[in-house]
Formats: C-alpha cells, structure tokens, sequence
C-alpha cells in the first residue's frame, strides 16, 4: 500500500461525512447535521476539505464545542462532532450533553480516548443522545500527500508531558497508515530517545488493545519509523531554495496552507488536491516554473478565444449549449491563473531585491566546495563589502563559511566587516555576533553533507565560465534525468539523501555504514512477534520521517522523488513544524541567548537530561 495522506484523509472524511449521509437518509426526518470541532481538529479538516464539500455532504453549520454555550437549540438537526480527546474538549462535550442543542450526536475523536473519560462521556449522556461513538486517527496536519506536521504550537506547549502529546500524535499517523514500524532514532539527540521510548511504550500498550495486531499481515518487511533530530543538519534550512513551493515558503510564509500576498495583502490557498497547476508546479526549479506558467497561460488563452463572442455566434444550439457550461470553469481557471501570476511576481521581486542569483550561487559553492577555498574566501569578502546585501544573507554566507572553513582569524575579519555601518545595515545584533562564533561548535560534531559538486569536479570549468548568472541556469540544456548537472541553485543535497539511502540499499559505503552505527532501533513486541529480531539491517520498503525541530519542504521535495524514482519504496515525512530560514535563523538565535544565561553549566543541564530520561 502507498503511503499516501491525502488518500487515508479521503477514507477518514468519507466515514466522517459521507457515511452517515448515507445512514440519515434512511430517517426521512432529519438529513442536514452540523459539525461541531475543535480548536485542534478545524484545521485538519480546513486543510483538506472545501466549504462546497461539506455542503454536498449536507454540513449546513460549523460550530466550535468551545463555544458550546453560545449555541442555539435547533432539535431538528442532527450533529456530528469531531474533536481531539484532550481534557479540555471533552469537558465542552460534557457540557453540552448535560444541556444538548440537537437531536442525535454522531461522536468522532481523531485520537485514541482513555477509558476513564470515555466513562464521564457515558455518565453525562442522560438524554442518550449519542448514537455512535468512533476512533479515526488523524491528528496530525497534512500539507502535501507525503508531508505532515504535528500540531505542537498549543497542546504539546501546555501539556504535563509534552513527550507523551507528541508520541500520541505519532502513534495516530502510524495506526492511520496501518502500520506498525521498527523505530530508529540518531542516538545523539536525547529529545529522540525520549520521544522514542514513549513511542514504543504507546505501541506495546495499544497492541494490547489489537490496534497494531496484523497491521504488517500484508508486508514481507517491517515498515521503519525512522526520528530525526534538526541540529544534526542545521544547513538545510539556511540554503536558499529555488523550487515553488520552497520558495513560496522562504519568501512569503505558508501557514497552514494559506498565503499572505504582500502587495494585494490577499490570502490565497495552496492545497495540491484542488489545484492541478500547484500539483504539478510545487517542485519544479525556478526556470521550468516560469515555462510551465507560460504554458498555462497560453492554454487558457487558446481555450478562451474559442469561447469568445465571436465563435459562439457560429455555433449551432447543441455546441453553444456545450460551451456555455464551461464559464465557470473558465472563471475557476482565470482565478487560479492570477493567483500564481501574483505568487511568482512576489518571488521574482524578492529575488531581485535581495540579489539572490548572486548570494544563491555562493551559497552552493561554499556548502558543496565548487572552487577553492582562496575564490570562495575572495567572493565571500566582496558581498560582504557589498552595501546592497542584507545583514541576515551576510549572516547565512558566514554561517555556511564557517561550517565548512572554520579559521578563527577569518571569522573575526568577517564580523569586522558586518560590524561596519558603512557596508552594513542593518548592523548585527549582539545574538548575530554571538551565533556567527559558535555556531561550528554548537553543530560541528553532527555536521555532514552531500552532493552531487563533490563528484563533478571536472564540470568546474563549465560552471564558472559565465559569471553572469540569470534564468537560463535553470533550463536543462541535455534533459537529462538529473537536474542537477547544469543547475547551479540545486548542487547542494540535505542530510536525509545520505541517510535514506543507508537504509534503502543493500551496498554499503563507509558514510553510510557510519550512519546507520548512529542510529539507535527499537522494536516493539507485535513485530518481534511476526518478524523475529534478526531484522534490523534488512532494506526496507515503507519509511516514515519526522523531524524533531522542523521539517523544509526541500526535503519532501527529496522524498517526493526518491519516490518516483524507485516505485518500489513508500516515504512519507513530517515535523514539529515547517521551517524557512527565518524561522530557522530565530531558533539559532534562542539557543546561543538560552546558552548564554547566567549560571547554566552544559554539563549539569545534560547530567540531567540524562536523569529524567532513565
């Protein structure tokens, strides 16, 4: 089975929505319901569902529980509620037993529910109400069909356990996808070790409930959750991304699928089920994005001059009749068409304010070491003496230097030259400084990279003959399989290449025989049970990715198409959140300022860590 979101999102709906149409419309009394949600499950469905699709499933009102008493009673319609069993949501559910609005409730918890608060639910319902009573699991938020996110912002940051909310919501992806996985985690992060441990706890504990029984009855191999920590690849997320969906990401901000354009302060939605040209645009490089467009456009213009008024008067009743039902189509299409017309315009804008084809190419020299250290140090020295260049991409080009050249006497000549007001502005802050010199020690020991410059050495010529660098670096010239031999923007390739395919192939090559040394397995009993435990070094086929500390949408770009290119594997990934590099660089900036407080020794921070974990 593909492991597909947006599919197990399909089946979650239509056995919210579309099943009890069917079961209402054996009451002749009553088929229009409300849906009554919560804080946590209204976007999980806001992200997949359409306001027209909840009306086709006769949804005629949306209401949150947490404002249950604010309600009208409307007996005359039926309810179905859909709600994460967290403490809070299920005393508004209480409440409105105790004085319901409606006639029957249908009861949907995108988690498992204990037994106890499944108990007060019994106990409130006096009007017996509550008609059914089910489990579908979701929650989490998918964004693409292969990338998710754990909805940390609230309710992991208020819990007592914070480790115990995201494991929960982990264990509901897993059970949702129907599998039940070896675990592996990189054995330097003591987060991970936590996280999997409760993870496995979860697991063995629900497999005593027959929720993980016979999940792998159809597989000859385990699937593997595999938990990854973002300070072992803290360069991902500064690299400038140059495909559409990256870039719409790094320049603009996508929050839960919607887009705050900053020149129309519109807001946009970006969801891959409902938009053809955003499917098969969301990866694309910047060249082959601008194509496309042009394409797209064209297309609609072709369609829309044989509609034109023109035409039409040449048409006989049958063929205007035909083509009359296509305005709103056309409508829908000249939308759609505007919407990327203005997306694309605001990235193209950014990229010329921030001189990005410059800063960019740098990026991928430094990182994948195109040239030598003396021209990088040489071109490095000229942006920054360059007063058109922003602070924070001064910063990330240093940043980039000193994990890859790390020489004490270079930083500090690079600092003085940020720290002049004359080539600089604004001047860094005293976070910035402090994170430009510890940055190589905060990440150094987990630092590894690779790419596809490493291995093109003899290319070097060809790449760096014309300086001048403009949209034409996009377009593959020989069209061969991999974009990368004549794209500049796309040498540099993230951490988790090296790491997934340590696990998906069979030759071992010493990177990757020491990769796999530094990740940690945990097996829970239902596999033990099936497999044996002679399986640990075995390729496998279904790998499920999260990210502790942030996922990029470079690296589902990545998972996308190791995937279509071997059809033989099934990858999904996710994180705590979906980083660009401002909100990368923020979270840098937190740690060195949390390091840097008074009074806080490593050691003992860690010793007891170290504690809490045992």
């Amino acid at each position: 089975m593909t492991l597909n979101l947006a599919k197990v999102s399909n089946v979650y709906f239509e056995k919210l929505f579309a099943v009890q149409r069917n079961e209402s419309s054996t009451n002749s009394e009553i088929k229009a319901k409300v849906l009554l949600v919560d804080k946590f499950t209204t976007p999980i469905i806001s992200m997949c569902y359409t306001q027209s699709q909840l009306l086709q499933n006769d949804i005629i009102l949306i209401e949150l529980i947490e404002n249950q008493s604010t309600l009208n009673v409307m007996k005359h319609l039926n309810c179905i509620v859909y709600i994460k069993p967290t403490r809070e949501s299920i005393q508004s559910l209480i409440k409105e037993l105790n004085n319901p609005h409606f006639s029957k409730y249908q009861l949907f918890l995108n988690n498992t529910i204990s037994k106890g608060e499944l108990e007060r639910l019994a106990e409130a319902d006096e009007f017996e109400v509550i008609n059914q009573v089910t489990e579908i699991f979701q929650d989490y938020l998918i964004l693409n069909d292969n990338l998710f996110t754990i909805n940390v912002s609230e309710p992991i940051a208020n819990a007592i356990n914070p480790v115990v909310e995201e494991s929960n919501s982990l264990v509901s992806l897993l059970l949702s996808l129907k599998k039940c996985p070896i675990i592996k985690y990189e054995s330097n992060s003591l987060e991970l070790k936590r996280l999997s441990s409760e993870i496995l706890y979860n697991i063995n504990s629900n497999s005593n409930n027959n929720l993980f029984d016979d999940l792998n009855r159809k597989s000859d191999r385990p699937p593997l959750l595999l938990l990854l920590d973002r300070k072992n690849d803290p360069i991902t997320p500064l690299i400038t991304p140059w495909t559409y969906q990256s870039m719409i990401h790094e320049f603009l901000g996508i929050k839960k699928n919607i887009v705050a354009l900053t020149e129309s302060k519109e807001q946009v939605t970006l969801n891959e089920s409902q938009d053809k040209f955003y499917r098969e645009s969301m990866y694309l490089n910047y060249g082959d994005l601008t194509e496309k467009f042009q394409k797209y456009v064209e297309e609609y213009k072709k369609e829309t001059k044989q509609s034109s008024l023109e035409n039409l008067k040449t048409q006989n009743l049958s063929e205007l009749k035909k083509m009359l039902t296509k305005f709103p189509e056309f409508k829908k299409l000249s939308n759609n068409i505007l919407k990327h017309l203005n997306l694309i315009s605001e990235i193209d804008k950014e990229i010329s304010i921030q001189n990005l084809w410059e800063i960019g190419e740098l990026q991928q020299t430094i990182i994948c070491e195109l040239d030598t250290h003396q021209a990088i140090r040489q071109k490095l020295t000229e942006i920054l003496d360059n007063p058109k260049v922003s602070t924070t991409n001064k910063i990330k080009l240093v940043l980039l230097y000193s994990i890859r050249f790390h020489n004490t006497s270079e930083l500090q000549n690079f600092i003085g030259k940020l720290n002049n007001p004359l080539v600089t502005d604004p001047l860094p802050t005293l976070s910035q400084i402090a994170l430009l010199k510890k940055f190589k020690t905060l990440f150094n020991s987990n630092f590894t990279t690779s790419t596809s410059g490493q291995n093109n050495s003899n290319n070097l010529g060809n790449i760096f003959q014309n300086k001048k660098i403009n949209i034409n670096s996009f377009f593959n010239q020989n069209k061969s399989n991999d974009p990368k031999t004549d794209n500049i923007y796309l040498q540099y390739t993230p951490r988790l290449n090296e790491v997934l395919n340590s696990l998906l192939t069979t030759t071992q090559s010493e990177s990757a025989i020491a990769i796999k040394s530094s990740l940690s397995t945990l097996i829970p009993d239902a596999v033990s049970s099936q497999y044996g435990n002679n399986i640990q070094n075995e390729p496998v086929q279904d790998v499920i990715i999260y990210v502790k500390g942030g996922v990029t949408f470079e690296e589902a770009r990545l998972v996308f198409e190791l995937s279509e290119s071997n059809k033989k594997i099934n990858l999904v990934i996710g994180g705590d959140n979906v980083l660009n590099s401002e909100m990368w660089m923020k979270e840098l900036y937190d740690r060195v300022n949390d390091s840097e407080i008074p009074g806080t020794d490593p050691a003992t921070d860690r010793r007891k860590q170290l504690r809490e974990i045992l």
